[in-house]
């Protein structure tokens, strides 16, 4: 009788030690715009930012809602950022000698 419930005892310390294992999350990025992101990353806590699979890094959504604009025409806020319609990049509204100017930042 002695040696069944031993037998016992240690089927059920195997199974809660197989039960009791922990679980580990996939690693989260640094959700900020132009940052990096994982490939299984799809928007940010905040849904301001979605992950650009075609580059990897955090785009925001506001971007690819917005008009496209030319690269080097005149902008309306320096650091406004939007889409160029030459390349499909990010430009950003510059100073420049002419003016607040669109200009490619990636």
């Amino acid at each position: 009788m002695k040696r069944i419930s031993t037998i016992v005892l240690a089927t059920v310390t195997v199974g809660a030690a197989i039960v009791t294992g922990t679980a580990h999350a996939a690693p989260a990025s640094v959700q900020r715009e132009d940052g990096p992101c994982y490939p299984y990353e799809t928007e940010s806590a905040d849904g301001k930012l979605y992950c650009s699979h075609e580059n990897g890094v955090w785009t925001s959504k506001a971007l690819s809602t917005a008009p496209k604009v030319s690269v080097g025409s005149p902008c309306p806020k320096l650091g406004a950022r939007a889409r160029a319609r030459e390349n499909h990049g990010i430009v950003e509204c510059q100073q420049t000698e002419q003016g607040l100017r669109w200009r490619n930042i990636r």
